[in-house]
């Protein structure tokens, strides 16, 4: 009995094989010590128990390379690949509070840099909000320590970064894009690029914006929440036409699937998962679901991906796209 335990076992410890559409990971357990892997075109998940990704949180994701940051001790943060095992300590970030991670490169690649973007409010008197003080951190490979900026914006924050085209973008909440450069002068530059929304629904109070680099192209995937609870009701895509300077809208993605979470977003074709394109797959953190959005017919199919998480006061999971070898 125990020799047929033991390859179960180490099993267990090894990452699921790569596939086309990303997994949707969620680590869990009384040390979040358990991870749950649950594929979209499986429609069935995994439990693995991978000592690297113990008690860690994915903060970011970059063609297969997860960025950790360990819950209980500051001193271990690793980029870890999944596949081919290999990983990478950085130093930590403690003090650094955030609300975007972005990887840019693989850590072999020369302009690798993690970059945190925190938002904080600027109170005035009688407590209204005067603007908003956004801090950038970020770490090179060739750097000892962090660098930290900080820059304030009046009546915008900063809503979603990606790379793209070797370049670091960002959208704020007017929905401007933005260019970040961190070398060799740190400077934000306004690309001049507007996202007009004609008869935009004025009850829509806030989106969950989102910015997807797919295959050459970038699109801005908008998810439009109710007045009255912050959940999405209706997404809007655009492509970016930077020639012209503008978004375009995108009524139909053909076989692209987007994959949107809390702080992570992926991308696939459909036809090579085996999935039907022209969805977007979403999930709320402090949710345990995960919603199907079907563009063509604007319709929301809920399913629970992880019956086997017991509860727990946080459901956050991320989208991680294992890189195919």
């Amino acid at each position: 009995m125990e020799k047929e335990q033991q390859p179960r076992k180490a099993l267990r410890l090894q990452p699921p094989p790569p596939r086309r559409d990303p997994w949707l990971v969620q680590i869990h357990g009384k040390k979040e010590e358990i991870q749950t892997f649950f594929s979209v075109s499986e429609g069935r998940y995994h439990v693995k128990s991978i000592p690297e990704m113990r008690g860690k949180r994915i903060c970011a994701t970059y063609q297969g390379w997860l960025v950790l940051k360990n819950l209980y001790s500051s001193a271990d943060c690793i980029l870890f690949n999944p596949v081919s095992l290999q990983k990478f300590e950085f130093p930590s970030w403690e003090t650094t509070p955030y609300h975007i991670c972005l990887l840019t490169s693989p850590p072999e690649q020369p302009n690798c840099t993690i970059l945190l973007i925190g938002n904080k409010r600027i109170i005035g008197k009688y407590y209204t909000i005067e603007g908003f003080k956004v801090s950038f951190t970020f770490w090179h490979p060739k750097n000892d320590n962090w660098i930290r900026k900080e820059i304030n914006f009046r009546e915008k924050k900063i809503n979603a970064a990606t790379c793209f085209n070797g370049k670091i973008y960002m959208l704020d909440s007017l929905q401007n894009l933005l260019l970040l450069e961190l070398e060799p002068e740190f400077g934000i530059r306004d690309v001049g690029v507007r996202m007009l929304r004609e008869g935009a629904d004025k009850e829509v109070i806030g989106f969950k914006s989102t910015l997807i680099e797919s295959d050459g192209e970038l699109f801005a995937v908008l998810g439009l929440c109710h007045p009255d609870f912050d959940q999405i009701f209706d997404f809007e895509i655009y492509r970016l036409n930077l020639d012209e300077k503008v978004w375009e809208i995108v009524e139909n993605t053909g076989d692209r699937v987007f994959f949107v979470g809390s702080d992570s977003c992926a991308w696939c074709w459909g036809s090579e998962a085996g999935i039907k394109g022209n969805t977007i797959y979403f999930a709320y953190e402090n949710d345990r679901c995960l919603y199907e959005f079907d563009v063509e017919e604007k319709s929301i199919t809920v399913t629970s991906p992880f019956p086997n998480v017991k509860n727990n006061w946080d459901y956050t999971a991320r989208w991680a796209l294992l890189a195919l070898v």
